[in-house]
């Protein structure tokens, strides 16, 4: 069980502007940004290690190197159901939004979005 006040937050995107604009966002939201990976592969890494103190959420990209956001999704959702996962993805592909969220994502916000899916992630914690 989590103890924190705030809502912990990791997320994976191959942007790395993107990871800045996350902790810069997610502090004006009051959430716990506890990791940004690269890709799938270095964030279950980090989740294996971390395994007695998981975040509450977890934001995926589609696009990814080495492991996208759909298997990344999958393994989350076997290994660590407990988390909670998002999409957040600059692709309008609507078959590939779909696979995310056959995956274990309960909802996908395009990157423009990402400010209201902040927003949400405080109102639902």
């Amino acid at each position: 069980m989590n103890t924190r006040n705030k809502c912990t937050v990791v997320y994976a995107d191959d942007a790395m502007i993107h990871h800045v604009l996350m902790r810069a966002m997610a502090q004006l939201h009051s959430l716990e940004l506890v990791y940004c990976a690269s890709n799938g592969r270095d964030l279950i890494e980090y989740l294996n290690e971390n395994e007695l103190d998981l975040p509450e959420i977890c934001i995926l990209d589609l696009h990814m190197p080495i492991l996208n956001g759909i298997e990344t999704a999958k393994i989350l959702k076997e290994r660590f159901p407990s988390i909670r996962i998002v999409g957040l993805t600059s692709s309008s592909d609507e078959k590939e939004r779909m696979e995310l969220l056959d995956a274990g994502a309960e909802q996908i916000y395009s990157k423009e979005q990402m400010s209201e899916l902040l927003v949400q992630l405080v109102a639902k914690t």
